[in-house]
């Protein structure tokens, strides 16, 4: 029986109760033989993101999922399928997951070498997301030079926040975007947040930073996102100095 229009909180409480069904049924169909499984790795990345609307019209939105073990590795078997795009969402679901996605991380780490693109990104956002043991040190270091600069982004962020004390600031140094006429201010987001999780360890990085400053008057005449992108670069340069001035 559905419940009273003039009763929200019972009505939000079947929502909520429904929601965690549904991800319950989709975690036991991604353990077993599921040969179309994107449609319920794509529930359990929306149910571990960010809330959702309800579906019974209340005006509320129902919260994250935290993820459990079991379901982690349930999307943690479909990393490895022999379809990049299961893969890619299988991926994506555990993106989403972020720390709780750790026993998944050897699986995710083994991705850094797929010959596809999307495969490999995906599995840099996961290890960057999600700070890395030192078991996925290896391939993270490897993906360095891969020929993606957005997967060697992601790989530096990964190593900064897991502790690894190997210089990372030139990889960051060679593979900053050229700043022309057509870079726009989003395509220059991934490298910031890379250098940001190097903290001390970019100051190597000033020369770049302060170019940056030095053009972004000239690029947002073109993009006011360019705005957004100058604060966060001036606090950057002001956290670098301020290291660099310490004895």
């Amino acid at each position: 029986m559905n419940a009273s229009p003039h009763d929200p909180d019972k009505a939000f409480k079947e929502a909520l109760s429904q929601d965690r069904a549904r991800i319950e049924a989709a975690i036991e169909r991604l353990s077993g033989e599921e040969p179309k499984p994107e449609r319920f790795l794509l529930a359990l990345a929306g149910a571990w993101g960010r809330p959702v609307p309800c579906r019974a019209g209340i005006g509320r939105r129902l919260p994250p999922i935290d993820p459990t073990e079991r379901g982690v590795k349930s999307v943690a078997r479909w990393v490895a399928a022999p379809n990049p795009n299961v893969q890619r969402v299988a991926l994506s679901a555990l993106e989403k997951a972020r720390a709780a996605a750790k026993p998944a991380l050897g699986a995710v780490a083994d991705a850094l070498a797929s010959e596809e693109p999307v495969v490999r990104l995906a599995a840099a956002r996961v290890l960057a997301r999600a700070a890395p043991c030192p078991e996925q040190a290896p391939a993270l270091r490897r993906a360095l030079a891969d020929a993606l600069f957005t997967v060697r982004w992601l790989a530096v962020e990964a190593l900064a926040r897991s502790g690894d004390e190997n210089p990372l600031a030139p990889v960051l140094a060679a593979s900053r975007p050229r700043l022309d006429a057509r870079l726009a201010a989003y395509r220059i987001e991934g490298w910031l947040r890379a250098v940001t999780a190097l903290g001390q360890g970019a100051s190597p990085l000033l020369p770049q930073m302060s170019e940056l400053l030095d053009r972004i008057p000239e690029l947002s005449r073109m993009d006011r996102s360019w705005d957004d992108a100058r604060f966060t670069i001036e606090l950057l340069v002001q956290e670098i100095r301020a290291t660099q001035a310490k004895p």
